[in-house]
């Protein structure tokens, strides 16, 4: 019995989310400290609210670094799609909000498609091709919107509600990032799409061998990213009732912030989509923090630079560690 304790012990303490979940104990006893209202419902709510976007946008960008890749292109598409449905909606504001909606999964749609394209059956490099893709379609934005604002008194309630309509309490945009993450899970999970898009980040090699179209599972998890990425798009503009072109910059970042910091290996094929939901969790406490704290708001971007790195540490630390422990498995076996 002592030693099945023992051996559940050990797994705990190994696994990925356990250090997660140990650091996010942490801040809130940092935030017990410094900002004990943050314990109030309605903080905690509307902190999260304010970062619902990038639980949208990591768990997109979770699918391009699965399959080895990386997508620097949706802050971008998230401004073109923002930007699109703000400026329709503003003039016909008469349209069923839903159409919205789904005009934003159409926009992001084709832009992950062409990244699709372009990575997967082109084989252009993932981060050199959305580099590439991220000035296209900031330009377009630019366009489009023709360097206009959007501001509250043009936005129709049925559009803003997809946002802030409260739901037992919790607005609807929370609600929406949840079933993406639960939907997510799932996908990958569960499904044969989703475990080629582990298999070809593992080893690309071994799954050309089985017979898995590498061109095919990239297209769709950019697909997928861009679809999502144009989802934030909408919801960010109908949560903060604003839009410009500008909206997003560097939201990419913060997004593989939220992945690495979640235990997904940049090298592809590690990572789940409960350490991707922990990484958004903290990432929201600590932008949270940054905001509040008088003179870290200036070093917001180094802050996230420092935790990107570690994470990165992190992760290698822990793949090495896991490697060791299997080599030493197999010794014992032998």
């Amino acid at each position: 019995m002592e030693t099945k304790n023992k051996s559940f012990i050990s797994k705990m303490t190994e696994s990925r989310n356990f250090g997660l979940i140990l650091g996010l104990i942490v801040l809130l006893i940092m935030a017990k400290i410094l900002t004990p209202s943050l314990y109030s419902f309605n903080s905690i709510v509307s902190m999260l609210q304010n970062n619902a976007v990038f639980g949208l946008l990591a768990i997109g960008e979770m699918m391009i670094i699965l399959t080895g890749g990386i997508d620097i292109s949706i802050g971008s598409t998230l401004s073109l799609t923002g930007v699109v449905c703000c400026r329709l909606m503003a003039e016909n504001p008469n349209v069923p909000a839903i159409v919205w909606v789904l005009l934003a999964l159409l926009i992001g749609a084709v832009c992950g498609a062409f990244n699709g394209l372009i990575v997967g059956y082109f084989k252009m490099v993932p981060m050199i091709a959305t580099l590439g893709t991220m000035y296209i379609f900031r330009g377009f934005s630019f366009l489009f919107s023709g360097g206009q604002w959007w501001f509250p008194h043009q936005f129709t309630e049925g559009y803003q509600a997809f946002a802030t309509l409260r739901i037992l309490k919790i607005p609807a945009i929370l609600w929406i990032v949840l079933i993406v993450f639960i939907l997510a899970a799932l996908f990958l999970g569960y499904t044969s799409k989703g475990r080629r898009i582990y298999a070809i980040g593992t080893n690309k090699e071994s799954s050309k061998i089985a017979g898995i179209k590498e061109a095919r599972v990239v297209f769709l998890a950019m697909l997928i990213c861009g679809m999502l990425a144009g989802l934030a798009g909408m919801l960010y503009t109908a949560n903060y009732a604003t839009c410009s072109y500008s909206i997003g910059e560097s939201y990419e970042m913060t997004a593989i912030a939220i992945c690495i910091l979640g235990g997904v290996s940049i090298n592809g094929g590690r990572g789940k989509v409960d350490g991707v939901f922990i990484g958004f969790i903290m990432m929201s406490f600590i932008t949270y923090f940054i905001s509040l704290l008088p003179g870290l708001s200036v070093w917001s971007d180094a802050i996230q630079g420092a935790i990107i790195i570690a994470a990165v540490v992190l992760n290698i630390f822990t793949e090495r560690s896991a490697a060791k422990r299997a080599l030493k498995e197999r010794g014992a076996l032998i």
